[in-house]
């Protein structure tokens, strides 16, 4: 408007920019959704068609006869080329710079800008292509990437599923083998069919869900209850315990709990088995938003660093569990001053 100059006709600049403007607007609005459709792109190149067809009276003499492509169509033009590059697929896309370039040499007579217009469309359909195919490849690497944690995730959960198992199975059926075998429970001992009826009950259930999900492994669990059931419960074949209970309401994510609690159930076995003393005691206190769980015995104790590899009761049963939640244990004892297993975990 500002450039206004015959041959350009006050009306048709008028109903031209209006309209532009108003196009403008709407294809802004329609392309930010979510999926736009190519008929709105198809119209926008249609849109431009009619202005370069129309600069006869659109756009001052002076702008028809230079060469340099600084009019306003020429700039609509060179945006519309761009566009179609963007938003189009090859030969479409480039056929509609061709097209645009056609349209801008029959309206306003053929001239540099309208031989620009279609090298503006061979860089910008040039510059889309390598884009696409650096696309492509990126979207295979990431695929091969996710494809590749998807399997490590699922080597990872059988191998937790596998250590769980292995874990129970040391807490009930080895651990029956094991008093047997030393004679802390003999053939003729009442307790013996006890044990085995509950070891071989374990092991059914692990044969009939072998692959059981922890549905809620991250719902809330109260600790002090499940600490105070572990505490109650009767070791069958083990001399029973004097067990001082110190645990606060706390609620932990289920799966901690889990982890905690059966840590501390082997904790208190092996009190009971290798200690030598009726009495312990367990404690828990907050620490942050974590836990705090501990094991005190005032029997024999033991040197942790003695253990036998093969004994995996601490390793596995208790530090084991701990480190497949995010969190740790460990044991801190001597020969003739008792035994402290700490069990911590934090968020």
């Amino acid at each position: 408007m500002v450039g206004f100059a015959p041959p350009a006709r006050s009306v048709w600049v008028a109903v031209a920019v209006v309209g532009l403007l108003l196009w403008s607007a709407l294809f802004t609005v329609l392309t930010l959704r979510p999926e736009p459709r190519r008929r709105l792109y198809g119209g926008d190149i249609a849109v431009v068609l009619v202005l370069c067809l129309a600069q006869g009276n659109l756009v001052p003499a002076e702008v028809l006869e230079a060469s340099a492509g600084s009019g306003w169509i020429d700039m609509v033009a060179g945006t519309g080329v761009f566009i179609a590059q963007f938003m189009l697929r090859q030969p479409m896309a480039m056929a509609a710079a061709i097209a645009i370039a056609g349209a801008h040499a029959v309206g306003g007579g053929i001239r540099e800008a309208s031989v620009v217009l279609v090298l503006q469309g061979l860089l910008a359909a040039a510059l889309m292509v390598l884009l696409r195919h650096g696309a492509r490849r990126a979207d295979l690497a990431l695929s091969e990437e996710a494809s590749v944690r998807a399997s490590a995730r699922a080597r990872s959960a059988a191998r937790t599923d596998e250590l769980d198992q292995q874990r129970l199975l040391h807490d009930t059926v080895l651990a029956t083998l094991t008093m047997v075998g030393t004679g802390s429970i003999t053939r003729d001992s009442a307790a013996l069919p006890a044990r085995a009826a509950a070891d071989l009950a374990v092991i059914e259930d692990l044969r009939a869900h072998p692959h059981t999900a922890r549905a809620a492994a991250h719902a809330p669990a109260p600790l002090d209850v499940a600490l105070r059931t572990v505490v109650l419960t009767h070791r069958v074949g083990l001399p029973p315990l004097d067990i001082e209970f110190d645990v606060p309401p706390l609620d932990l994510p289920h799966e901690v709990v889990e982890a905690l609690s059966q840590g501390i159930a082997e904790a208190l076995t092996n009190v009971a088995q290798h200690a030598d003393t009726p009495a312990a005691r367990v404690t828990a206190r907050r620490v942050g938003e974590g836990v705090t769980v501990e094991v005190h015995d005032s029997g024999r104790g033991f040197d942790p660093a003695a253990v036998p590899s093969h004994r995996r009761g601490l390793r596995e049963s208790v530090h084991g569990r701990m480190s497949a939640v995010g969190g740790s244990a460990w044991a801190v004892s001597s020969p003739g001053a008792g035994a402290l297993v700490v069990l911590r975990w934090e968020p």
